[in-house]
């Protein structure tokens, strides 16, 4: 419970990390009997539609990297301390409301999949695994699903949602005021969707902006209907997991653990922003609109992948490339193969070298002779 209290976020100005007492029972009987303590983390969508001024394109980038690395070195930590370990289930959630997000099926699918794929190929897999809302509700039982299943198991899975866990005399109005993490969480929706859906096609018959704010707010409405029915499937499936959370919240039902933590914030989505590196290695979540006039697009796998301060720290006479990895490591790879020498650097070089080594704190060359 230590190592969870550090990588969460104390919220509602509560002095103590209310997670403690809730969960502690819980862990106690995982710890007692030997087994891996299970923490279940309903998250990862897809990324937001808006491509103009919030985020970089529809995949996963490195926003999403970091969020799972952060994500294996929590049941990393916990792994040296108690060997049975931790495993972080992700209940992705974007099919429960990608009719309402304006992401399309084939977007949440391809998003799925590369999340997927970075887990196993950083070797993630022993910490971190998947499950859709197809497979929670038992509508699908394989582990693996083609692209045309996923799609063709979207729509009943909604509704098998709604008809299993959805209440008929739900009052969101009341929930929103009573339920102060709801409260949160739907001030969140309000918030994403009136930048995201702006730029969707459900923009377009909207007249007036009195109406478009109504619609923003019903359907923030119904992403909380939603949102309560899933959380309902993911108590009754599983019951003992830790119950982590990527919201704010008061601490009492559920751990807030920021996956890209701020110094001043609660940090935003990776599905919903870009990331930022600066000199000093520092990772800041923003909008793209924030950050294109100070800083330059990094491009990873022939897509935009996250943004870099502009510096001349940066422009090397040597053909390099800079990897910036999670805790503020920076790698500086030779891409021009044997014939650059670490010894031969050039006299600039070797100053921005030794400046981004004193800036960062952790450099390192890969490739050079």
């Amino acid at each position: 419970m230590d190592i969870l209290e550090t990588f969460s976020l104390q919220q509602q100005g509560n002095d103590v990390f209310l997670g403690r007492d809730v969960f502690s029972p819980r862990v106690r009987r995982h710890v007692t009997a030997g087994r891996t303590v299970p923490m279940v983390l309903p998250a990862f969508p897809a990324k937001s539609i808006n491509r103009v001024d919030k985020v970089l394109g529809t995949m996963p980038d490195l926003g999403e990297e970091l969020a799972l690395d952060r994500l294996s070195d929590l049941c990393s930590k916990i792994k040296k301390i108690y060997p049975p370990g931790a495993m972080v289930l992700i209940a992705t959630d974007g099919a429960c409301y990608n009719d309402l997000t304006g992401v399309t099926d084939k977007n949440l699918w391809e998003y799925g999949a590369t999340l997927r794929q970075m887990v196993n190929e950083k070797g993630y897999d022993k910490f971190i695994d998947f499950i859709r809302i197809m497979n929670l509700l038992g509508i699908y039982n394989h582990s693996t699903i083609t692209q045309e299943k996923f799609i063709s198991l979207i729509e009943p899975s909604r509704k098998e949602l709604m008809d299993r866990y959805g209440d008929p005399n739900f009052d969101p109005n009341a929930c929103i005021k009573n339920n102060p993490d709801y409260k949160m969480t739907y001030d969140g929706y309000a918030k994403f969707l009136k930048k995201d859906l702006a730029y969707g096609a459900i923009r377009d018959p909207m007249t007036s902006g009195k109406k478009y704010k109504a619609m923003v707010h019903e359907s923030a409405k119904a992403m909380i209907a939603r949102g309560v029915a899933f959380a309902k499937l993911i108590l009754e499936k599983c019951p003992e997991h830790v119950r982590l959370s990527i919201h704010p919240s008061t601490g009492q039902t559920k751990i807030s653990m920021p996956l890209i933590p701020q110094p001043d914030s609660f940090s935003m989505t990776p599905w919903h922003c870009a990331v930022a590196v600066d000199t000093q290695g520092n990772f800041k979540t923003a909008h793209v609109g924030v950050l294109n006039a100070t800083h330059d697009k990094v491009f990873k796998y022939g897509r935009p992948y996250h943004y870099r301060e502009r510096s001349a720290l940066w422009n090397w006479d040597a053909k390099v490339e800079f990897e910036h990895l999670y805790g503020g490591r920076l790698v500086i790879h030779n891409v021009r193969g044997d014939e650059q020498h670490k010894d031969l650097l050039s006299k600039s070089d070797k100053l921005k070298l030794a400046s981004l080594a004193i800036a960062q704190g952790k450099v390192e060359l890969r490739g050079f002779m």
